[in-house]
């Protein structure tokens, strides 16, 4: 709790750490690439698999070329003015440090890809992401950038809601037991378990008036949206959400409230067995191979092994061309982990991995001391981000490529301010204390 000049002039306190707390409003240019990099764009038409392999170019492809160049322009254009300042370019941790190896490492992988092109795009995505999540942090904060991603994710789940009546082929897809279209996975637009959890932990932990009618609709409509995408892996992330608020008790009395609530409502669906069954729409037998990923995991890595364990067959690319050949129905890695690994070996997957372990470390030691909206707010979105790109994504473009940089961006410095702030109390607390001492000691001397 601030104290004295503090209290008068709040800004005082955050001084040196404005550029992650304080709520600066992006400007038009740079909350519209976000929006439009956040939401891939969506691929919104059916292409063939070797489409891409092919160098393949319609008006899609030729949309996410300029997106993708405009975003690009606007990094450099942020780069320029700062150099043109003689500011410091961009503010490095060891995090960033491991991304940049990692897109290196990918990087030479274009030399060996039976796709150059696509796999120079997916490796220029990448770097991107990276650089734009990172340059948006430090110019805005990270109450803008967490407000951004609740709006494209819930500007996404709107997009399949609305594609659902008005163009189903495009969202609505058959399920285990039933060739008919009963499965609203998004893909065209967005995969729908992915962002509609993204969305309900974003308005959530960001939103201090959840009972209000907007809120509640657009949680409504999230929740509907997760259980009509029947995707386990979505369901297990937002389990995890709910466990870690009522293990952890964060500061936000809205979220604890609403939390208990909703346990409470789910609780008595299940002593009336009114819960659906997943079972009735996704084969459980399909569990214990993660609907065959594992298989596809070991080809993947065993091919990759063989022919290139140190470079890798070419990001992207390299799943396009091995993944059918185990089974055509899966297409990709399904996995980041696999995708870096297969796309590009060794050098590139180990710094990789080193560093969702460091993210994890950082999110997880959060989590355990801070209590604070953006600590949590932001350890529970890397921990489901992780989640889905384990089971479902790829970093380089969407969703779970945004969510991941920006905790690339933002869990570093969250992690330096908490423990930061926590040891000048701590050095308050022992001033106070040897202060206290000393009076007490002159007290009793004068005795």
């Amino acid at each position: 709790v601030p104290t004295g000049s503090e209290a008068a002039n709040p800004r005082s306190s955050l001084r040196g750490f404005n550029p992650l707390l304080l709520w600066k409003r992006p400007t038009f240019t740079a909350a519209t690439v976000f929006l439009l990099i956040l939401s891939g764009p969506p691929r919104l038409r059916i292409r063939e698999a070797e489409a891409s392999l092919r160098g393949d170019v319609d008006w899609v492809v030729l949309l996410h070329i300029v997106v993708w160049a405009f975003a690009g322009l606007w990094v450099l254009c942020q780069i320029g003015m700062r150099f043109h300042a003689k500011r410091p370019l961009l503010r490095i941790r060891w995090p960033q440090i491991l991304g940049f190896a990692m897109i290196c490492g990918l990087a030479v992988s274009i030399t060996v890809s039976d796709a150059p092109a696509l796999t120079a795009f997916k490796v220029y995505q990448m770097s991107v992401s990276m650089l734009f999540t990172q340059i948006f942090l430090e110019r805005f904060g990270i109450g803008p950038t967490l407000k951004l991603l609740l709006w494209g994710s819930t500007l996404l789940c709107i997009a399949i809601a609305l594609c659902a009546f008005l163009a189903p082929d495009m969202v609505w897809t058959a399920s285990d037991f039933n060739p008919e279209p009963s499965r609203l996975f998004g893909e065209l637009i967005a995969q729908t378990g992915i962002v509609s959890v993204f969305a309900m932990i974003l308005l959530l932990t960001s939103v201090p008036k959840i009972w209000r009618a907007l809120p509640l609709s657009l949680f409504a409509l999230f929740l509907v949206l997760l259980g009509l995408s029947l995707m386990r892996t979505a369901y297990v992330a937002i389990l995890i959400f709910f466990l870690l608020i009522l293990l952890k008790r964060p500061n936000i009395k809205p979220l604890l409230r609403f939390t208990y609530l909703l346990c409470g409502f789910v609780f008595l669906l299940g002593v009336y067995h009114r819960l659906p069954n997943v079972s009735e729409y996704r084969d459980p037998q399909t569990i214990s191979t993660l609907s065959d990923r594992t298989g596809l995991w070991h080809y993947l890595a065993d091919v990759t092994f063989r022919q290139s364990p140190w470079f890798g067959l070419g990001y992207y690319s390299a799943s396009r061309v091995y993944a059918p050949e185990y089974n055509p129905g899966l297409g990709t890695a399904h996995s980041m982990f696999l995708e870096v690994l297969a796309g590009g070996g060794i050098i590139s997957f180990v710094p990789f991995l080193v560093l969702c372990i460091s993210l994890s470390v950082y999110a997880a030691r959060l989590l355990l001391s801070a209590k604070d909206r953006f600590s949590f707010a932001v350890s529970t979105l890397f921990i489901a981000t992780l989640l889905f790109g384990a089971m479902a994504d790829e970093i380089d473009s969407g969703p779970v490529a945004m969510s991941f940089w920006c905790a690339v961006a933002i869990l570093p410095r969250l992690y330096e301010s908490y423990w930061r702030r926590a040891s000048r109390s701590s050095e308050s607390s022992t001033s106070d204390f040897l202060t206290l001492a000393g009076h007490s000691e002159q007290a009793l001397s004068s005795q």
